[in-house]
């Protein structure tokens, strides 16, 4: 089985201050690397034995953050969705100035001027994310922290928009019942290689026994983008550093 590890970046000072960044190239502030380093002791638990991040400065900080011994590899793709003219515009600002362009564009119907389409960053997302389930196919089975069976893991920094836009078109979450990931977040991703029930209380959770790690491998290495979409499991959703550790953020900006 392939678990993939989705966690947005820490906290910028321009999260704090209700800016748009977009693709803006903001740093992390103090607060995101201390948010980041305790999601760190989550995602070190899952033991990942592959990275990817995006281009932008911010998630490759949180994944410093991580203290992996991985290089991860590094992704336009998982960059954020360009807002156009809206960058580094302050939210209350748009949102008052244009309020029906605002909520359209919340409700991905919507569009900035020289901006991402939803539908355009949908598609670089969902190919990104059946990239890295082939390539997760591809490393070595390691101990779980909750599953029976040494499962295939991998960790993706990326964005609160492109993470939540990825997460509706996986048809894991209602975009219209979500609300936005939090800073340095973790959600967690599963892609068996079955479309039933995964069982609990079974060895490998009835996925079949027979399967040889090598077989396995090229099983996933095979699904197509289809197929990888259809079996993608929710398994935890925007688990926060708050709550991983509620006295060491207590002075964090949520």
């Amino acid at each position: 089985m392939i678990r993939v590890l989705l966690c947005r970046h820490g906290e910028t000072d321009w999260n704090r201050d209700h800016r748009l960044q977009g693709r803006s190239d903001i740093s992390l502030a103090s607060s995101g690397e201390r948010q980041a380093s305790i999601t760190g002791g989550f995602v070190r638990a899952q033991n990942p034995q592959q990275g990817h991040v995006s281009s932008l400065v911010r998630t490759q900080q949180t994944f410093a953050q991580f203290n992996l011994d991985l290089q991860p590899r590094v992704w336009d793709e998982l960059m954020e969705q360009n807002l156009g003219e809206w960058e580094g515009s302050y939210a209350a600002e748009i949102r008052d100035r244009e309020p029906e362009e605002f909520s359209a564009w919340r409700a991905g119907t919507y569009t900035p001027a020289g901006g991402e389409t939803h539908q355009q960053l949908a598609e670089r997302m969902l190919s990104v994310f059946c990239g890295v389930v082939r390539e997760t196919a591809q490393i070595r089975p390691t101990a779980s922290p909750d599953l029976s069976f040494a499962v295939r893991t991998a960790v993706v920094v990326s964005h609160g928009a492109a993470l939540r836009v990825l997460l509706e078109h996986l048809d894991l979450i209602d975009r219209a019942q979500s609300i936005p990931l939090t800073p340095a977040s973790a959600t967690v991703v599963d892609v068996p290689l079955t479309l039933g029930p995964v069982s609990s209380s079974l060895p490998r959770s009835g996925l079949d026994d027979a399967l040889t790690p090598e077989d396995e491998a090229a099983h996933i290495a095979g699904l197509t983008d289809e197929q990888i979409i259809a079996q993608s499991r929710l398994r935890v959703l925007n688990l926060s550093p708050e709550l991983l550790n509620p006295s060491a953020t207590q002075s964090v900006s949520v």
